[in-house]
């Protein structure tokens, strides 16, 4: 049996006089990796003089009909139109093409103020009298009526940005190899594009939490693979729209960009849309500066003042270095933006010669984690930090959670459409789960499962009372505003009467011995933590369309979609 030829895409880019939709139009066409076409009613409907009445609208439908056939009878998948087609005026020509199963419509509705629709048609080239434009300037208000229009405000985005927004959309609803998403130029080059046929996606579609989310395109988010270079360039982007000054949003967009690659995408580009919703409840403040005030002998107090993590963690680390001249420090640290993966802390810590120890937990929110013997979350996910110089090799480091995951590992499974494996997650009949959507039901229906039972429960209760009671950062019984608390203790490795070098070489014949147990040459030998091979920092890595498409659009203007919306407001 022969399948029914998929239907034609009619991608119709609308909007006022002076919104963008010609030039977003031309650049959005050369997006797909299809057989695409594009249609500018202003180049089939040029008629002197120009005059918006029903006879204009007449011209521009049979037009508008004879391109349409002569594109599809080419072989044409995608067939992009831009211009003002609204209800009531030009739009009405085609009431019977919108109900043609052959057909698949897409509306997409360009929005600005009339200011921005004024300067932008005062500097456009085009041939229509620019006096004659701006008096429809009010059809702007008319968008929204576009039957399931969705709508992107473009008065603080180029053209380039409004195309990426639409773009990725485009590539989540057809599949990541049909369109070139997120950016003017293919992700990896190594990816040929997929001319037709079926597009292979690799992620399975989330539904939400009270039922199935309906279908969207081939029903999957999908991923894209991403650039290094232009993952932080995006996010940087992002987090000055958030308000992150330039260097803060620079460091951060780095910081997250290398735990992607690094494999750690739970700590990685997801955090963004959590800045985000952090900034809007107030828990963080992307301009503010830390505050350190000495406590006592050899003893700091780091008040973050809300501030972002990478912000936090250089006040951190100027701080502990006190104690490679001024003996032993130990330090307090009180509301702090998300850290993030404390091992880069630990690594400039060590890098001045200095031991570290440290504990970090979530000020007494974010209570996740199940304690020993229990099926509801008590903890958060409250991670200790190790490290140690060994020269003239990298420092030993250890960062890890007291749960058996990191939150962000469920999160990014829940974000990549799949499950976890069992042993992570325990429901509320202290049954395991494997649906990463229970963790973020109101109220919870999982909690994580503490690391190794009744020992990562003793550890995660050891770092609520360091960094939350004595600390006072806040703990479960008294939680304060949601970010990181911390205790970090530094000293010189040759406190203790052994040189560095003496230490060093200490540290190499433990190693030398682990390797030298190795059974299976199939596979590595065991290493110190923290001495593992580094991954590879400028290679491709994939990120769920979700994910890049918060990332275009950290304020949330563009109407959200079922994917996005299947987690909306329970990201914690």
């Amino acid at each position: 049996m022969t399948a029914a030829p998929r239907p034609t895409r009619i991608v119709v880019v609308t909007g006022a006089p002076g919104a963008g939709k010609t030039e977003t139009g031309r650049r959005l066409v050369r997006r797909y990796n299809l057989p695409a076409a594009l249609i500018d009613t202003d180049t089939v409907a040029d008629i002197y003089p120009w005059n918006a009445d029903e006879r204009l609208y007449a011209v521009l439908g049979r037009n508008l009909r004879s391109c349409l056939a002569a594109y599809r009878d080419w072989g044409a998948r995608v067939v992009v139109v831009s211009g003002v087609l609204l209800p009531g005026r030009s739009l009405d020509q085609f009431r019977d093409l919108l109900d043609d199963p052959s057909l698949e419509w897409v509306f997409y509705g360009l929005r600005a103020g009339p200011d921005e629709l004024a300067a932008r048609i005062r500097t456009d080239p085009k041939v229509q009298d620019a006096g004659g434009r701006l008096a429809w300037s009010h059809l702007d208000g008319e968008v929204p009526s576009v039957p399931g229009v969705r709508l992107i405000d473009t008065r603080t985005r180029t053209v380039d940005e409004v195309t990426d927004l639409i773009a990725t959309r485009e590539a989540a609803e057809l599949g990541p190899a049909a369109v070139t998403a997120g950016v003017t130029r293919p992700f990896h080059a190594a990816r040929p594009p997929v001319p037709d046929a079926a597009v292979p996606v690799r992620t399975t579609r989330v539904p939400a939490p009270d039922g199935p989310v309906p279908p969207r395109g081939d029903g999957h988010p999908g991923v894209l693979w991403v650039e290094p270079a232009e993952a932080v360039r995006v996010c940087r982007t992002a987090l000055v729209r958030l308000g992150f000054p330039a260097k803060t949003a620079e460091t951060t967009a780095v910081d997250l960009v290398a735990a992607e690659t690094h494999g750690m995408p739970s700590h990685g580009l997801l955090r963004v849309a959590e800045y985000a919703a952090a900034i809007d409840a107030g828990h963080l403040d992307p301009t503010a500066e830390p505050v350190v005030t000495r406590t006592g002998a050899g003893a700091w107090l780091v008040d973050g003042r809300h501030a972002p993590g990478v912000v936090v963690r250089r006040s951190l680390t100027d701080t502990l270095a006190r104690a490679d001249t001024g003996g032993p420090v130990a330090v307090g640290l009180r509301a702090a933006g998300h850290l993030g993966r404390l091992s880069p802390l630990a690594r400039e810590v060590a890098s001045a010669g200095l031991a570290l120890v440290g504990f970090v937990n979530y000020c007494g929110a974010g209570q996740k984690v199940a304690p020993a013997g229990g099926s509801s979350g008590m903890w958060a996910t409250n991670p200790v930090v190790l490290g140690c110089p060994a020269p003239p090799g990298p420092p030993v480091i250890a960062d890890m959670s007291t749960s058996t995951v990191a939150e962000g590992v469920i999160r990014s499974a829940l974000l990549n459409g799949g499950s976890v494996p069992p042993g992570l997650l325990v429901g509320p009949d202290g049954e395991p789960v494997t649906d990463p959507r229970l963790l973020y039901t109101s109220p919870p229906q999982a909690a994580i499962l503490p690391a190794a039972g009744h020992k990562g429960h003793s550890w995660g209760a050891f770092v609520e009372i360091l960094a939350g009671v004595v600390a006072g950062a806040g703990h479960p019984a008294d939680p304060r505003l949601p970010g990181n608390g911390g205790l970090f203790l530094a000293f010189r490795v040759d406190a203790f009467g052994r040189s560095e070098s003496e230490v060093a070489r200490a540290i190499t014949g433990i190693e030398a011995l682990l390797r030298s147990s190795a059974k299976d040459p199939a596979h590595p030998p065991p290493r110190l933590p923290g001495r593992g091979p580094r991954p590879g920092a400028e290679v491709a890595f994939p990120v769920p369309v979700d994910v890049w498409t918060r990332l275009l659009d950290p304020l949330g203007a563009v109407v959200t979609t079922p994917a996005l919306s299947s987690t909306e407001g329970q990201l914690p």
